[in-house]
């Protein structure tokens, strides 16, 4: 259970600023605010994602 906490912490550690560059870079003109809902969204749905694998292909 910690191994899959650990995953998801990197994942989140990795995924979150790596989405924010890309929305800003893609979209100049919007506001940073707009750029961070946006990096929130698709680390949650990478989170989700990740998690529907693991538990649909347990070990």
């Amino acid at each position: 259970m910690m191994g899959l906490i650990t995953i998801f912490v990197f994942v989140i550690l990795l995924a979150f600023p790596g989405f924010y560059i890309i929305t800003r870079k893609v979209f100049p003109k919007k506001s940073k605010k707009s750029a961070t809902w946006i990096s929130i969204l698709l680390t949650v749905i990478l989170l989700g994602l990740l998690a529907l694998g693991l538990v649909g292909n347990p070990v």
